[in-house]
């Protein structure tokens, strides 16, 4: 049953992608920054990949970025040198990034939630884990994530009772 959930999604994802991409267009023609670096939410990069595992964080936008500062802190802190991967949705969350980070994590926009886009991301980046800073369960990355052995962590989300009965449907 869930399997057949995840792929209905999947199709409908596929069949919505061309709207997603015309949406960032669309969007693009207010702030520059939707349309700069499309292709990373479609899983092709013009950053390097790092020799080692990176952890990955994703912070939807510029309330997460801050949320996960001191956690990123910490984690170079405690393991400097290991690389950090920082993903975000918005323009303005890359340019939080950029102001409080620099060059000393990575960062590139998350990947949309379509099965071979995922992959792609993970194949490329290959982390040793994600970090989630909100409550943004995309299932096929979650999936994705299982079937490459990749921990899912879920360290900053706040769920309402009506959101949690609605997650609960879908286990």
């Amino acid at each position: 049953m869930v399997e057949r959930v995840r792929r209905a999604y999947s199709a409908l994802f596929a069949c919505a992608l061309p709207v997603l991409l015309l949406r960032l267009w669309w969007l693009g023609m207010v702030s520059p920054g939707y349309r700069q670096r499309w292709r990373e939410r479609l899983g092709w990069f013009s950053i390097p990949r790092s020799a080692q595992s990176p952890i990955w964080i994703h912070a939807v936008s510029v309330g997460e970025v801050n949320a996960a500062a001191p956690l990123i802190k910490a984690l170079r802190e405690r393991g400097p040198g290991a690389p950090i991967l920082l993903t975000t949705t918005t323009p303005t969350g890359y340019d939080t990034v950029e102001r409080q980070f620099g060059d000393g994590v990575a960062h590139v926009y998350f990947p949309y939630d379509f099965t071979p886009v995922v992959v792609r991301f993970l194949n490329y980046f290959r982390p040793r884990l994600l970090l989630l800073m909100e409550t943004e369960l995309w299932p096929n990355v979650i999936h994705a994530c299982a079937a490459h052995q990749i921990p899912v962590y879920l360290i900053n989300g706040r769920l309402s009772a009506k959101s949690a009965r609605h997650y609960a449907l879908f286990r």
